[in-house]
């Protein structure tokens, strides 16, 4: 269970990208992948998307610390509006500014950028499938995404049903 909820943490992370804060979503993955150079798979660096509801499926336990967990989330893409320019000639981000509290139980940080922003209109959602390879890390034993777990035959890499 602990894998599957942060599998659904991680996908939503994944799927989600801001080109006006990129650095966002690269500081975030970091935090939770085995390899910190994968932080930048999975997005070109341009547009605006937002993952939300997650919900893990079906799990593969190839070995004792090495599970696959299938996770569905709900992308919401975005297409930019009528953008007000700040005095760095960049679109203004209400969610920016100002000093951010922590919520009380916060376990990390989301790269998801605010639902609402008057540079982006949002547009179409969809519901995504993912499967992420979930291990422990070596060092310190916490839980990591490991992309390179899915490299190899298909049969091995996602388990027979």
């Amino acid at each position: 269970m602990e894998a599957a909820a942060f599998a659904g943490r991680f996908a939503c992370d994944f799927q989600s990208f801001d080109q006006d804060a990129p650095w966002r979503r690269t500081e975030v993955l970091r935090e939770v992948l085995a390899d910190a150079q994968a932080s930048t798979w999975g997005w070109s660096g341009s547009g605006r998307q937002r993952a939300d509801s997650p919900l893990p499926g079906r799990i593969y336990r190839r070995s004792a610390t090495v599970v696959f967990v299938e996770v569905v989330v709900r992308v919401t893409s975005y297409v930019r509006a009528g953008a007000v320019a700040g005095a760095d000639g960049h679109p203004e981000n209400d969610g920016e500014r100002g000093e951010v509290v922590e919520p009380a139980g916060m376990i990390g940080r989301s790269c998801a950028p605010p639902e609402a922003d008057s540079a982006w209109a949002a547009a179409q959602a969809w519901w995504v499938r993912m499967t992420v390879p979930v291990t422990r890390a070596g060092e310190d034993g916490r839980l990591v995404v490991d992309p390179g777990l899915l490299s190899g035959p298909a049969g091995e890499q996602a388990g027979e049903r």
